[in-house]
């Protein structure tokens, strides 16, 4: 990827040569990949199917229930999601968007990961629980966002995580959650429904069902209901399933998430400097008007 302060672009042919000479090299039987961001996805779909066409092949992983490759082979990079708050999102990646603006991070999510479900990537997205200065409204707009993917059929291995201090970092003298038994209800809903939609694929066996619900359940009265508090309670039994989500919205237990109004990929592309459309593909199409006769 080439990138500057004052531009954005995606180097398609330098990109496929380098992967292609990495999984042509003799010896290399199988390849993986590791740390990627989701922009990109939305800004050139075509390199997305393209290194699709050129790692699936040598990729060792394999979702029987996800992928609609020949051989089920997948794709899972690291990404990071983090959050689903706008507010928050300035605050700690301001530049993660990027070339879209931060204010418009769910839809760049939702709009690449949706294109990186129909080329067979299925990533692992990073959360962070319990940042210095989070709200409610926060921990709500993330659920808006998590419950937005599953509503529209999309799926990642969604992987949350309490807030770390880092050295050598702005944030290295923050402090957030440090105990379970501090998190908010709402923390507690966002984590379990993180990892109950992870669990969707082992849902379709005739004894998984069964299985998380007694083993949930049995963990929360062995040890976790003294080491979570009670927090913990109705969103492990959202998780486990003992109870449906919405007979515990009704019953106030739990938050009952927001459907979420997004941009398309042609309105994000608009969203995009205008000093950057030149970097656009425009056989991936959605290239804004204004870009096409500047061009022509």
């Amino acid at each position: 990827m080439g990138t500057g302060s004052h531009r954005y672009a995606v180097l398609f042919p330098a990109l496929l040569d380098l992967y292609g000479d990495i999984v042509n090299t003799p010896g290399v039987e199988q390849h993986v990949l590791s740390h990627s961001t989701i922009a990109p996805a939305v800004v050139d779909p075509i390199l997305i199917k393209e290194l699709s066409n050129l790692l699936l092949p040598k990729s060792p992983i394999h979702f029987p229930y996800l992928s609609s490759h020949p051989e089920k082979k997948a794709l899972a990079p690291l990404i990071g999601l983090e959050t689903g708050s706008v507010r928050m999102a300035k605050k700690v990646m301001a530049s993660k968007g990027v070339p879209f603006p931060i204010e418009h991070w769910p839809s760049v999510v939702l709009e690449g990961l949706r294109v990186l479900n129909e080329n067979n990537w299925f990533p692992a997205m990073t959360l962070i629980v319990g940042n210095p200065d989070e709200t409610d409204e926060d921990n709500m707009a993330t659920l808006d966002l998590i419950y937005e993917m599953e509503r529209r059929g999309l799926f990642a291995f969604l992987i949350p995580s309490i807030f770390t201090p880092l050295h050598d970092t702005r944030m290295e003298m923050e402090k957030g959650v440090t105990q379970t038994k501090q998190l908010t209800p709402l923390q507690w809903q966002l984590m379990m429904k993180c990892w109950k939609m992870n669990l969707r694929p082992g849902q379709y066996s005739w004894w998984g069902p069964t299985a998380w619900r007694v083993g949930s359940i049995g963990m929360w009265l062995y040890k976790l209901r003294k080491l979570n508090g009670p927090n913990f309670t109705y969103p492990l039994l959202m998780f486990s399933g003992a109870l449906s989500e919405k007979r515990l919205v009704k019953m106030g237990k739990i938050y009952q998430p927001r459907p979420l109004e997004t941009l398309t990929r042609a309105e994000l592309l608009r969203t995009i400097r205008p000093a950057q459309w030149k970097f656009l593909r425009s056989d991936c199409g959605d290239v804004p008007s204004e870009a096409i006769a500047a061009a022509a």
